[in-house]
């Protein structure tokens, strides 16, 4: 019991009293003090000594503590009594032999914290353009001269490391807040120093904020710029949808670089490298729709005008309007055609209007048809004047005339009789050929049996028989023909016997 007690009591006085207690007893702490970062791990180098007759029971680390007895540790061996403020966060990386080293974890803000310090100092109270402003990232009492830092602006990361930022001169568009922190390490990041560049000689100004254009038109953005005198501009550029005006690729650029494939040939600058920044965009489609912001470069400092100039764009179209709610358009109702858009103001421009691609005369908005009459019918569709390329859709007008609605039932009235007409002459023709048929079948029938009649007369004549009854007989039968066939009979096959006349006697 006696001998747990005194090795307590040795370990706590050789850990924070100086010096050694004796030639085997001590502890030994880095030469060099030590400085931590808000947010960092520091790593509290130890080591320590004692009599080899002894063996190490308990071994702790206090913090503000001379004697290490309010038993509210850093660290305890026992992992007893330890601080709320060090819990999660000390490490004991030593042993209970030779090594006592400590490791502290995501160092609070009461240990030690970065700074940015600005020099000289005009935080609050604005910086001029021109001026030499240097911002240093650093602590009241560590030395850093041997680390890397990270710096931001507007929380975007720089790439810069080093340790001090110079601006000289310093430009409006480096007007920002600052902050550092260690390399690798957002927990040591600082609290941010607000750098403010005034100067009202740097300055982009948009004619209009919000703009409207068709597809197919063309669209001026008018834009001036201004800059202190004793700078020369060497670049200018167009960007979209960026708000450092920085992005690649570009809408436009002085020096023709990086220029978006999907504005060569169509985006143009119309001012100059003086005062005129005016852009103008040919040939608008869908895709251009968005931010414009433009940017100058001069030989010592630039600007970016923002906000840009927002633009939208829209399609004509041709709304049709009618006093029949439902149905189809008849003569006399009042309809109107309106060339329009779903977000474009058109209040200020003239149009040309078209009926089945061909130009009327009409110039206004809106076609009044009041009321609307056959001629009416056709395709319309509307441009702005003088602009083809920017011609909407079509809008079909079909009216029903009352005369063509006469006309229709007078034509299907006709198409009716005559095609009853047709089936009645159809009927006659058949009956009357069939008649014809009957007539013509009986007139054959009788000349057949005229002519085999006159056949059979001609073969009696021709025929001489013998005056013997066998011999007549036999001749009228051999010599017989069918009066049904009414066939002839082959008269030189027949055999006529020749008679003797001059024995013939003659009563």
């Amino acid at each position: 019991m006696g001998l747990h007690y005194a090795m307590n009591f040795w370990i706590l006085a050789v850990v924070f009293l100086p010096g050694a207690l004796g030639s085997k007893w001590g502890v030994e702490y880095s030469g060099n003090p030590l400085c931590a970062i808000r947010g960092s791990t520091v790593v509290i180098p130890c080591s320590y000594k004692y009599e080899d007759s002894f063996e190490v029971e308990t071994v702790m680390w206090c913090h503000d503590d001379e004697y290490c007895d309010k038993k509210a540790y850093v660290s305890h061996s026992s992992n007893t009594n330890i601080s709320d403020a060090f819990r999660e966060r000390a490490e004991y990386l030593g042993n209970k032999e030779k090594n006592c080293t400590l490791q502290i974890k995501n160092i609070t803000d009461k240990d030690a914290e970065l700074k940015v310090a600005m020099t000289p100092q005009k935080e609050g109270t604005g910086v001029s353009e021109g001026d030499s402003v240097n911002l240093t990232c650093g602590t009241d009492s560590c030395s850093l001269s041997q680390s890397e830092f990270t710096w931001f602006k507007n929380n975007q990361q720089l790439p810069e490391t080093q340790s001090t930022l110079h601006f000289s001169p310093v430009c409006t568009s480096h007007s920002a807040n600052y902050s550092c922190g260690l390399k690798g390490n957002r927990q040591t990041v600082s609290e941010a120093v607000n750098l403010s560049v005034e100067d009202d000689a740097w300055t982009v100004r948009y004619k209009e904020r919000n703009l409207c254009a068709l597809r197919g038109s063309t669209v001026f953005i008018q834009c001036e710029y201004e800059y202190a005198e004793r700078y020369k501009v060497k670049s200018s550029m167009w960007s979209r949808n960026d708000v450092d005006c920085t992005g690649k690729p570009y809408v436009y650029h002085s020096n023709n670089a990086d220029i978006s494939a999907e504005y060569t040939g169509r985006a143009e600058l119309l001012g100059n490298n003086v005062r005129n920044c005016t852009l103008q965009i040919k040939n608008i489609r869908k895709t251009d729709a968005g931010e414009y912001r433009f940017r100058f470069v001069t030989n010592g400092c630039e600007k970016c005008g923002g906000p840009g100039v927002t633009l939208q764009v829209d399609e004509l179209k041709v709304v049709m309007t009618s006093s029949r709610v439902n149905g189809t358009i008849r003569e006399g109702d009042s309809v109107n055609l309106t060339c329009d858009t779903d977000s474009c103001s058109l209040s200020q421009s003239e149009f040309t209007w078209f009926k089945d691609n061909k130009q009327l005369p009409e110039t206004q908005s809106t076609l009044h048809f009041s009321p609307i009459s056959y001629n009416h019918t056709g395709k319309y569709s509307c441009a702005i004047n003088g602009r083809k390329v920017t011609v909407s859709n079509e809008v079909n007008i079909i009216v029903e005339s009352h005369f063509n609605t006469i006309i229709i039932i007078t034509a299907v009235g006709i198409l009716l009789f005559v095609l009853i007409g047709a089936v009645v002459i159809v009927i006659f023709m058949k009956r009357r050929n069939s008649v014809n048929v009957d007539k013509t079948e009986g007139g054959t029938k009788k000349r057949d049996k005229d002519l085999c009649s006159d056949s059979e007369e001609q073969a009696d004549s021709a025929v001489y028989a013998n005056r013997t009854e066998s011999s007549t007989e036999k001749s009228r039968t051999s010599h017989r023909y069918s009066e049904e066939s009414c066939e002839l009979p082959d008269y030189e096959n027949v055999n006529i016997e020749e008679t003797d006349y001059e024995n013939i006697n003659i009563e």
